[in-house]
């Protein structure tokens, strides 16, 4: 468990992957979080903020894996470029996602050892909300 948390610092790329409830959900500021079940605009904001990346961790993140219900429902790619994360006043990242999900093809190409496609099974472990793989 260790080795992985420890590889950024090692000069490894790893996605984020991030396990949510199909049910929409909002926050006491009204802001959808989680699977919104609108698409476009709505949806890549509930995509893309808040996340308690570490600014030591950001240039090796390469993408972002949402799995609603056990299933994997979409792959943002992410942007390293430092200038374009933008964090709140409790250090978690405002991440510069894809506009436009990664279909199966983009994933094999971006990402050739993820090993992981839209559509695919991958099951919740109850207490865990998100984890890193590395590719």
């Amino acid at each position: 468990m260790y080795r992985h948390l420890a590889a950024h610092r090692d000069g490894r790329d790893c996605v984020l992957v991030v396990y949510r409830n199909a049910k929409a959900k909002a926050d006491a500021s009204n802001r959808r979080m989680g699977e919104t079940g609108q698409g476009g605009d709505v949806q890549l904001e509930a995509d893309r903020k808040w996340w308690p990346i570490a600014p030591a961790r950001r240039p090796r993140v390469k993408a972002i894996v949402y799995v609603a219900d056990g299933t994997v429902v979409r792959v943002r790619s992410v942007d390293p470029d430092p200038s374009k994360w933008r964090e709140d006043d409790r250090g978690y990242a405002d991440v510069p996602v894809s506009r436009e999900p990664l279909d199966d093809l983009q994933i094999a190409e971006q990402l050739p050892t993820l090993g992981i496609r839209n559509g695919d099974q991958r099951p919740h472990v109850r207490g865990k909300l998100r984890e890193y793989m590395l590719l």
